[in-house]
Parts: structure tokens; sequence; C-alpha cells
């Protein structure tokens, strides 16, 4: 007779759990990097403001131009896109029209409802 060979098994459970953990540490990693970007960015481009270095309004990438005051063009065409939600909010820093459903004003981030 020959002699019984062992043959060994490997658990893939804690490799499996090694593998997912170290891509969720790399994934949290790189998100906590870019996140940490945008808040420098975002405490930079407010203290270029606040000195003067930077306008408050810059060109608006969707449409191209700088915010007006509540035009009623603006009005209008948020009243057309809005028809079921109700009636539109009018921001009280800018006067641009809103979406009922904005917390925020979709021109200069003011915010529309008193805070809770």
């Amino acid at each position: 007779m020959s002699p019984a060979r062992r043959v060994r098994v490997i658990d893939l459970g804690p490799v499996y759990l090694a593998v997912v953990g170290t891509l969720l540490l790399v994934a949290l990693g790189l998100g906590f990097r870019v996140l940490r970007g945008i808040v420098r960015e975002g405490r930079d481009r407010r203290a270029r403001r606040r000195a003067g270095e930077m306008e408050k309004y810059t060109e608006d990438e969707e449409y191209g131009r700088r915010p007006s005051a509540g035009s009623e063009g603006d009005r209008a065409a948020v009243e057309e896109r809005d028809d079921s939600n109700g009636p539109a909010a009018t921001c009280p820093n800018c006067g641009a029209a809103n979406e009922s459903g904005f917390d925020y004003c979709r021109r200069c981030t003011t915010p529309l409802r008193p805070g809770p």
C-alpha cells in the first residue's frame, strides 16, 4: 500500500476578506483625497472672493452668461418646466426663479427656506 497523501485545502474566506478590505481602503483613500481637494478649492475660492481677486459670479457654464436678477425670461422658463410641482421659489439674494423643490438657489446657492 502506498502512504496516504494529505491534500491541503486553502480556506479562501480570509483571502477574499483581505483582498476586498484592501480594495475598500484604497477606494476610501482616493475618495478622501478627492473630497479634500474639493474642500481646499472651495476655501481658496472663498478667500479670493473676499479679497476681491475673483468676482462673486463667474460665467454660468450651462447657459453661457452671468446670472441676472431674476429676469422675466428665467421665471417663464422655470414656470414652463415646473408646471406640476407648484409655484416657483424666488431667491431672496439674487432674485433668480427656482423650481419649488429646490432648497438652495441654483444661481447663488443662498438657502431658499429658513433653517430648521
